[in-house]
Formats: C-alpha cells, sequence, structure tokens
C-alpha cells in the first residue's frame, strides 16, 4: 500500500472519494489508504500476493490449517463458517448463549438447531460454558448431528473445558465450530486462556477488532479441517470491494499480537494492577473472569445501567451494562505504552433498594427444538400481539438486548411467560429485533 502512495497516483478508479481528495484537510490524508482492487493492491476473494502472504502470515500465527481475512466482523465469518458446514435439514448443536449472527446462519443454512443451555456463573449470573455430560447425552439421543456450536469465551471473559467439549464433538463425528470473538488476543501469552484451535476445533471465528488494534468490522476466521469450503461462502457474505483499511489494519493487529512478548506482558500486568487498585480506591466491587483484559465491576445500590451513567459521566465508557454489573475491556498493552486510569468518580443516588432484585435471566429448557422449523416458518403468515396476550404463541422474530447481541427470545420458539416478562423488561433498554416492541407488541406466527 504505501509503495503505491509513494508514486503520488491519480486515482481514474472507484472509489468516489479520489484519495481523499474530494474531502480535503485531514480526511484527505487518511482516505488516501482507502484503496482498490487496483494493481499491486491483490485481491481478497481471489489472493495471489500481497493479501495471501498476509494470509499466511495469520495462518501461521495462530497455527491453523488456513486462515481468512475478514472485513464484515466475526457475524461474515460465523455466516460463511456454519453456512460451509451445514446443509438444508441438518441437526446442529448450539450454546442458547449464541450471538444472533449464530442464529442467523442457523436460519440460513435451513438447520434444525438443538439448543443447550450453558452453565451459570454463581457470581456473575452470566453464561459459564457448555456441560461435556449434558452435550454427550444429546449427541447419543441424536446421532445425525453434523456439528457443535459454542461460544467461547462468553462475552464477559468466562471461559471453560473446550478441549473436552471438542473430544465429545468428535467422537460423534461432529464438526466443533467456535466463535471466539472475544479471544482474539489469547495467543499473546499462556497466561491468557487457552485458545480454541489449540483445543483442537475445526474451525475459529475471532473479532481482531474487539481486543487486537484492528478497525471496526476486522475480524479473523481460521480452518482446521479439509471439510469447510468457507472461501466460497465469504464471497457470498462479504462484499466484493472489501476495504483495504481494515484488511491493512488486521496484518498489523496480526503483527503486533505475533510479536507479543513477556515483557510486553508483564508491562500489560502492572497497567491492570493499577487499574484494579484505581476501581478499589472508587469504592467499587471488581470480579476478575478468567480473561485477565476483562473486568467486572459492581456498585452497592446500583443497578448495572445505573453505575454505566455514572461511570460515563465521569469520562469512562464501559463496554456494556446489565441489570447487576458493568463490563470493562482493558487494552492488550505492550511495554512501550501507558494507560493509567486517573481522576475520581462523584457517586450519586443508586437506584436499587435492599433487597431488591432486578434480574433479566430466562427460565429456558436444558435442551430444546424451535416450535417451528425454519423451512416452515417461510409459508407462514404472522401478526403482531400485544405482549400481555403472546405467552403460548409462536415468536416471529428474535429479539436481543445488544450488546451482546444473544437472543433472549428466538424466531420460531413458544414464547412463556417468562419470555414476556423478559420482553416487557427489554422495552425500556437498547436492543435488536422486536420491531415493534416499543409499542408493547411482539410477532408472532399465525
Amino acid at each position: 500500500m504505501n509503495n503505491i502512495l509513494k508514486k503520488n497516483p491519480v486515482s481514474l478508479h472507484v472509489p468516489g472519494h479520489k484519495n481523499g481528495a474530494l474531502y480535503g484537510g485531514d480526511w484527505q490524508e487518511i482516505l488516501k489508504y482507502d484503496l482498490t482492487e487496483i494493481s499491486g493492491m491483490d485481491d481478497l476473494h481471489h489472493p495471489e500476493s500481497v493479501i495471501l502472504k498476509a494470509e499466511e502470515l495469520l495462518r501461521d500465527a495462530y497455527g491453523a490449517h488456513a486462515s481468512f481475512f475478514l472485513v464484515g466482523g466475526s457475524t461474515s465469518g460465523n455466516l460463511a463458517m456454519i453456512l460451509a458446514a451445514l446443509r438444508r435439514g441438518d441437526s446442529a448443536i448450539v450454546t442458547r448463549d449464541a450471538h444472533k449472527s449464530v442464529i442467523h446462519a442457523l436460519e440460513l443454512a435451513g438447520a434444525n438447531p438443538i439448543f443447550i443451555e450453558p452453565k451459570k456463573d454463581a457470581v456473575t449470573g452470566t453464561a459459564a460454558g457448555l456441560d461435556p455430560v449434558l452435550l454427550e447425552q444429546v449427541l447419543d439421543a441424536n446421532p445425525d448431528v453434523r456439528a457443535v456450536i459454542v461460544t467461547y469465551p462468553n462475552y464477559y471473559g468466562a471461559v471453560f473445558q473446550l478441549d473436552r467439549i471438542v473430544a465429545v464433538a468428535h467422537r460423534y463425528g461432529a464438526l466443533a465450530l467456535v466463535d471466539e470473538a472475544h479471544g482474539a488476543h489469547f495467543i499473546a501469552s499462556d497466561e491468557f486462556p487457552r485458545e480454541a484451535l489449540r483445543a483442537g476445533a475445526d474451525a475459529v471465528v475471532q473479532s481482531a477488532h474487539k481486543t487486537l488494534p484492528a478497525l471496526t468490522m476486522g475480524a479473523f476466521l481460521h480452518v482446521n479441517t479439509d471439510k469447510l469450503d468457507v472461501r466460497r461462502y465469504l464471497e457470498m457474505v462479504e462484499s466484493s470491494s472489501p476495504s483495504y483499511m481494515v484488511m491493512a489494519s488486521l496484518d498489523v493487529a496480526r503483527r503486533y499480537v505475533a510479536l507479543y512478548s513477556d515483557e510486553d506482558f508483564k508491562a500489560f500486568w502492572k497497567m491492570r494492577a493499577k487499574w484494579l487498585r484505581f476501581l478499589e480506591k472508587q469504592e467499587l466491587e471488581v470480579i476478575c473472569p478468567d480473561d485477565p483484559l476483562k473486568l467486572i465491576v459492581r456498585k452497592q445500590g446500583f443497578s448495572g445501567y445505573r453505575l454505566a451513567e455514572q461511570l460515563e459521566q465521569a469520562g469512562f465508557y464501559p463496554e456494556l451494562a446489565d441489570d447487576k454489573q458493568v463490563l470493562l475491556v482493558l487494552p492488550l498493552l505492550n511495554k512501550g505504552m501507558d494507560f493509567t486510569p486517573f481522576g475520581r468518580i462523584k457517586w450519586g443516588e443508586g437506584d436499587v433498594r435492599q433487597g431488591e432484585t432486578r434480574s433479566l435471566e430466562l427460565a429456558v429448557p436444558d435442551v430444546s427444538r424451535l416450535s417451528i422449523s425454519y423451512q416452515q416458518m417461510a409459508d407462514l403468515e404472522t401478526m403482531f400481539l400485544p405482549l400481555d396476550e403472546a405467552a403460548g404463541t409462536v415468536a416471529a422474530e428474535n429479539v436481543a438486548l445488544y450488546p451482546p447481541g444473544i437472543p433472549g427470545v428466538l424466531r420460531g420458539e413458544k414464547l412463556s411467560e417468562r419470555q414476556v416478562a423478559y420482553l416487557k423488561q427489554v422495552r425500556g433498554r437498547h436492543f435488536h429485533g422486536g420491531k415493534r416492541l416499543k409499542e408493547g407488541f411482539i410477532e408472532v406466527f399465525l
């Protein structure tokens, strides 16, 4: 890219901003890197030179059979991975804490998902992984399962014995597919949890932009089997005009994590210790999950949402909040950087009285299926019902708090009273899906 820019080229090609000339000012300096498939820049969907070399370096860094740059985030990777693995009518086991992109991929594939509720962490109330004993029982009862799809780590940085899950899946002839969106940095040090590829997963998707220095929408897809033709599906779900700025940032992120040293980790650990001391001085309870890059904070008398408001007023913008707590994501800092906490947080009034609960947890079965298959949904009409009349009907839309984007209600499942109560609480928060949920209506199948 720099070799081309040194020639001060005249743009007679797309994009229309002409190397930033139509913007001028600071934007012109930035947008000159927003190039397209001109000579010397290679082609993401048919790489033969610089992109091919970059993906080979990525493959070697992570120890995969093949690796791919993604310019559509982990969403595009999950879509391609699952579409490559499943054919119409195939059964797949999916943990209920799956991101909405996994659910969308299952629908596009026309698969028959079997949902398993993950264990719950007693402290945080978040997902704590798939029980391998339960997985084996479900596989034993459903020998036709083609793939087992899990989320590892979860959004809050919790991991589980993924190698056992992979071993069980392989013993029954199923592919082990992992949404490792929040674990692209695990290879940086043995002090981080074990990465999914080392646990034997067949395909792994990672959001490089979440924890590595890549631009938003930059992600990786790794494959460790010859059974998946993911490139074919990447051509379907990704733009034919991919962002070269995103791809360049992915190469930077790959280099950053591949060269991360023990000295870098020591610098990170010292920075993390400073943040722990700082947060405790702010009268916050700090929970340290399995991933040292993540911190969960709470404050007595505050819901997570109220706590996030107070943090933002002090200039600290967290990753997400739930009813109990707030999630912070630290940088994968190296020894040449500084990320020191500063200031003091002034607390206003809380919003939770002693003994009051504000839980959005759902009571769902350990193992469940959709009441209506994705194939059947295509032929059915829908209507909107008031939430008070929705219990016992079948939802025609996914509804997910965002972040993290994990559907609490799935298109095709029968709505329980608890799920209706969940939807009433979700109404007042930021969510995806639920076209008329703000008005108090849910779309259902007739």
